[in-house]
């Protein structure tokens, strides 16, 4: 299949690369609505005048019809196909998906949803696939979260732990999807037990399992102290959270919608890519919001062909999103970098602060405040900022960033050796990872050692095929910091 079109919610009509090619006129996604549900994928060329210039001259409407179709052939690349009076998509070359879905707030999303056309036929037989779709078949369901009462000694410490496992799974039900009960009710998911030991004193042994709640298999345990301490409570919480999520995709939890999380962190545009296929099958807040992060990626990494359209996205996907779920801290941190990006320091940082706010502690929403401090000159608050965001969930799933982001508030402060080793750390965790690569470049020559930045320069070379050192010296290349620093000595060393 070329192309899929999602005739449930928007009418969506991408790639099998994952690019968004739906027409902007409305005629032309209303034609797309009206071929993509029509039997064998093809209507009567006069039919669809009828139905979508009823008002019209037969001339006008026979003009306006033939524009319409030169819109959606650009679109469908040659999955637009026709004969002797009638027009409709290839089946071999066009996937149409009519899959129920749940909309950003959570409601089913109905057919074609949001698109409105002046036409009574057009409105008439909108109104009639609606209704006949509604009760087709049901939403699918996410997948369960189970939390089971944590048993063992100590009121205190069964008190302790509930919490821990209330935060944990809170971070990671929408990561997952899933979502969060208390007894298992069929279907899939995950379920959650736990033992307290000891809980006497003050301190007390806290022993946690996920089951896959299909097989009843054991995907992970640990077991950890648990104290009153709210910075101990909150690394324990972190830790499950991402362990809830690592488990729900080992047992498939969450089935066709689960979010590849690991993936958006990456720097390979492969994954970056194969993500966003992913996300696209999802609705949601989350969703939307993490494909707006994956933009943002591609335009600072220069592995978009078209930053200003890449931008345009990330900000239409961050608006759905922010609309849906305004408190959510994912949206807002995700709005506050791609603000960033665009110079808009105080609206990052109103965005990123308002997100800490919200949900204190969160791993994203530090890591969006700490760029947006960074990029007001408070170098010293963005470096403290990303250091209390390094134990969260996301940023134990995504370590690269955040030793970027801890790289770069590094750098600021002039703490050179610090700051190579973040950059080192990124490299171990992403060996693609061509910010770390250029950072580890320019700082090891900068203290002499030569053979060190050759090879870091030799990786890069293979990471990014049209490398040059006059390119990396160019004043649009991403390496603000390193430039703003004067660590750009390497571009002229010839190596």
């Amino acid at each position: 299949m070329r192309h899929r079109l999602r005739l449930m919610g928007p009418v969506n009509l991408v790639t099998a690369e994952g690019r968004d090619v739906t027409p902007r006129g409305r005629k032309a996604r209303g034609m797309l609505a009206l071929l993509g549900t029509a039997p064998g994928l093809r209507m009567a060329r006069a039919q669809l005048q009828d139905r979508l210039w009823s008002l019209s001259p037969p001339v006008q409407s026979s003009a306006s019809l033939r524009q319409a179709l030169r819109e959606l052939r650009q679109a469908l690349e040659g999955a637009l196909v026709g004969g002797d009076g009638w027009v409709g998509l290839d089946p071999a070359a066009v996937e149409v998906d009519l899959r129920p879905r749940a909309g950003l707030a959570g409601q089913v999303a109905e057919f074609a949803q949001g698109l409105e056309i002046d036409d009574p036929e057009f409105e008439d037989w909108l109104r009639d696939m609606r209704l006949a779709l509604e009760d087709r078949v049901p939403v699918p369901e996410l997948a369960a979260l189970v939390l089971c009462e944590p048993r063992g000694e100590g009121a205190q410490a069964r008190m302790l732990a509930e919490i821990v496992l209330q935060e944990a799974a809170a971070r990671a039900a929408p990561l997952i999807p899933a979502r969060i009960i208390r007894a298992p009710d069929g279907g899939e998911g995950l379920l959650v037990e736990s033992w307290c030991l000891g809980g006497q004193g003050e301190r007390a042994l806290m022993m946690t399992a996920l089951r896959d709640l299909g097989t009843g298999a054991q995907l992970w345990a640990q077991s950890d102290a648990l104290a009153p301490g709210l910075p101990d409570m909150r690394r324990l919480g972190s830790v499950l959270a991402a362990a809830m999520i690592q488990a729900a995709r080992q047992s498939g939890a969450g089935g066709g919608l689960r979010y590849p999380v690991p993936d958006l962190f990456t720097f390979s545009r492969r994954r970056l890519l194969a993500a966003d296929r992913r996300l696209q099958q999802a609705e949601g807040a989350v969703p939307r919001a993490l494909q707006a992060f994956l933009r943002y990626t591609l335009i600072i990494e220069r592995q978009g062909a078209d930053p200003r359209s890449l931008a345009d996205e990330a900000e239409a996907f961050c608006r759905q999103s922010l609309e849906a779920a305004p408190t959510d801290p994912i949206v807002l941190s995700t709005f506050a970098l791609l603000k960033s990006l665009r110079g808009e320091v105080a609206a990052a940082l109103d965005l990123a602060r308002l997100a800490c706010r919200l949900s204190p502690g969160h791993d994203m929403s530090h890591l969006a405040l700490s760029q947006a401090l960074n990029d007001a000159g408070r170098d010293r608050d963005a470096l403290m900022t990303i250091v209390k965001a390094d134990a969260g969930p996301m940023a134990m799933l995504g370590q690269p960033s955040w030793r970027l982001r801890l790289m770069v508030a590094q750098l600021r402060l002039g703490r050179l050796a610090e700051a190579e080793a973040a950059a080192a750390a990124a490299l171990a965790h992403a060996p693609e990872c061509r910010p770390a690569l250029r950072a580890l470049a320019a700082l090891r020559f900068h203290r002499g050692d030569e053979a060190g930045a050759a090879d870091a320069l030799a990786a890069l070379r293979r990471a990014e095929p049209d490398f040059s050192l006059a390119l990396m010296a160019s004043p649009d290349y991403p390496v603000l910091t390193l430039r703003r620093m004067g660590l750009l000595g390497v571009t002229r060393s010839g190596l």
